[in-house]
Formats: structure tokens, sequence, C-alpha cells
């Protein structure tokens, strides 16, 4: 299919560009983009492996999967800082700041120790086969794949709440169904919903939030931190999971999403 052609060449030639960027140019933005791009690209294997039983998603996705968890890695710790510094009692920890900051250096490092030239080559190497199989896709195929995951939304989003555990997989879901149907959709910016644009919203804030509670768990429990941080960030820890379940509540109070399907 020619549509799915040119989006994956635009969205290739994106992964170089950022791949092949400086080092020292690399920004929190810079690593997030890169993150989506490589989701776009994962959501794409996904329908073309429901259109073609011979196209091997997690073979062909694995190299991109190494990059997307060490950039993955380090877009924790860059979530992580903004969200603390928001808290009444950041300038309380000013040390565990500082191991943050350095344990970011630390990600950097081992991002950029693997992005290199023959790493990039190697990645560029799997761009032909990817084509190849999208030249055989064929349209009848490609909208069965859609009304698939448009159901499985529909399902999902038709609930009148979700468990906690729930939400993060939904999350993923939805990004899946939202990168793949924009493949298809010419109007895409007039045909935005609002309701929509706050949901993903809302998924989003909620699952940064977890992102921190986990790794402010983890620190805690490690016991690295001097005793009189520890204090303050078990309280910090608190008021999150305080405003993650308010989170959950807010998602499930605007449950059934009728307005969406």
């Amino acid at each position: 299919m020619k549509v799915l052609e040119t989006y994956f060449k635009n969205h290739k030639s994106a992964v170089n560009r950022l791949l092949e960027t400086a080092p020292v140019v690399y920004t929190v933005e810079t690593f997030h983009e890169l993150r989506v791009e490589l989701k776009r690209f994962k959501a794409l294997f996904e329908l073309v492996a429901f259109c073609s039983k011979t196209f091997k998603l997690k073979k062909t996705f694995a190299p991109f999967k190494i990059i997307f968890k060490k950039a993955g890695k380090l877009r924790k710790i860059q979530v992580v800082q903004p969200i603390l510094e928001q808290q009444p009692n950041f300038h309380l920890i000013k040390s565990y700041s500082y191991r943050l900051k350095k344990l970011e250096e630390k990600a950097r490092k081992e991002f950029f120790s693997i992005t290199n030239k023959r790493f990039t080559k190697k990645l560029k190497q799997k761009y032909p086969i990817v084509i190849c199989f999208l030249k055989k896709t064929r349209t009848k195929k490609a909208n069965r794949y859609l009304n698939k995951i448009t159901k499985e939304k529909k399902k999902i989003i038709s609930k009148n709440a979700f468990k906690k555990k729930q939400i993060h997989a939904f999350r993923k879901r939805l990004k899946v169904h939202q990168y793949n149907t924009k493949i298809f959709d010419l109007n895409q910016q007039s045909k935005l919903v609002p309701e929509k644009i706050t949901l993903s919203d809302m998924l989003g804030e909620w699952h940064d939030c977890e992102v921190v509670i986990a790794l402010l768990k983890k620190a805690i429990k490690s016991k690295k931190t001097i005793s009189r941080e520890t204090k303050h960030l078990v309280a910090i820890k608190k008021l999150l999971l305080l405003k993650s379940d308010l989170l959950i509540n807010k998602i499930n109070g605007t449950l059934p999403y009728h307005t969406l399907l």
C-alpha cells in the first residue's frame, strides 16, 4: 500500500535524523520524540504482522527495541525531576536530586554507547524488509485490522470503571489505535474530539505519576538516600499516591466514554 510506504519512509527519516543528532544537542524533547517515533514503528509493524503471517514482528522490531528501552530508562529519570520540583519539600531532597542527575548522566552514556554508526547501519538494514511487506499489504486486510482494533478500543472504553492494572495496558492500546488510524485519516486535525485529547492527557499524567512513585519506592527501599531525606521522599510518595488515586477516580468518573465511540 502506497500510503503505508509513504508513512514509513517519512518516519524512518525522522528516526535516522534523531539517531544522527549529536549527543550534545539531545534534549528531553529529543528523547521523547525518538520514543514516539519508535512507538509508531511498533504500531505499524503490528498492522503488517496482522496482514502477513510471514512478517516477524518481534524479530524486526528487536534492534529498535534496544534503543527504545535505553531511551525509556533515561526518559523515566527525566520525567521525575520536574514532578519532584513541584513538591513543597523539594528543597529538602537535594542529595536525592543530585543522585538523579548522576543516574541521568549514566543513562545518557549507555544510550549513546550503542547508538553509533554501526548500530544505525544495522537498523537501516531492516528498512527494505519492512518496505517490501508494506508494498504487499492489501487494503482489504488493512481495513480488517483497523476494524479489529477499533472494536477492541470500543469494548474497553465502554467500561464503567478501570482497575489500576488495566489502565496502563489500555493506554498502550489506545496509542496503537491512534497511531495506525491516523495513517489513513487525511482530515485528522478537523476530526479531533476534545474528550479523546482529555483521555490521553489524563492517562499520560497518571502514567508519569506512577513512574515517579516507582522510582521513589526503589530509592526508599535501597537505603542509599541519607536518612534525613528519606522521610521527605516517603512524604512525597504519599502525596503522589494520593494524586494517582485521584486521577484514576477522575478517569473512571467520566466513563463510559460513549462520546468516543
